[in-house]
């Protein structure tokens, strides 16, 4: 039942074509983060990280006086793994749930690598939202070094880390046009 009440939380969430977190959307007005009712935890030019009610940060960056990028990360506290993005949940929704629901793999900046940290693999997967607003979703996932992976797990064990919800132009900028996509690529259906 969870599972049912979660994929369909995510289709009202594409369909309705509300793409934000906690009500911010790329390209709301800076103005707009007043709004926020969180703690915020730090400060630096135009970013500004804020403590979410459970536990977790949210960091907003804006560029010219709007919202450019949007990031979700889980403190990895099992009682914050709702993410603010309904139907994903921190440490449970594999990226192999996430290819399912898409129906690709998405896509990479070239210039943007995943790799390995001292205990984890890290995976990044974009996917462009098929919207007027171009955003793009990027989905971080990681697994322990030490766990059993291989080649027909790898996908199932990915578990979500954290996400992103960015301004196209904004990616573009920092990381570079250059992009390797999916043979199944599709842009995510409002």
């Amino acid at each position: 039942m969870k599972i049912l009440i979660s994929f369909l939380t995510v289709c009202f969430l594409f369909v309705s074509g509300d793409i934000s977190m906690l009500g911010i959307k790329i390209g709301s007005p800076q103005p707009a983060l007043k709004n926020l009712k969180l703690k915020e935890k730090a400060r630096e030019g135009d970013m500004v990280k804020y403590l979410t009610k459970n536990g977790n940060d949210l960091s907003v960056t804006s560029v010219n006086g709007k919202v450019a990028f949007m990031e979700n990360d889980w403190l990895q506290d099992p009682a914050g793994k709702e993410s603010l993005l309904p139907g994903f949940t921190f440490g449970e929704t594999s990226l192999k749930d996430i290819r399912k629901r898409f129906g690709t793999n998405g896509f990479r900046y070239n210039d943007m690598s995943g790799g390995t940290t001292d205990t984890h693999l890290v995976q990044l997967n974009c996917f462009e939202f098929d919207s007027p607003n171009n955003e793009v979703l990027i989905i971080i996932t990681k697994v322990a070094l030490d766990a059993d992976v291989n080649e027909d797990n790898i996908a199932s064990l990915l578990k979500l880390d954290a996400l992103i919800i960015a301004d196209k132009a904004y990616l573009d900028e920092m990381w570079g046009t250059e992009k390797g996509f999916d043979q199944d690529y599709k842009k995510i259906k409002l």
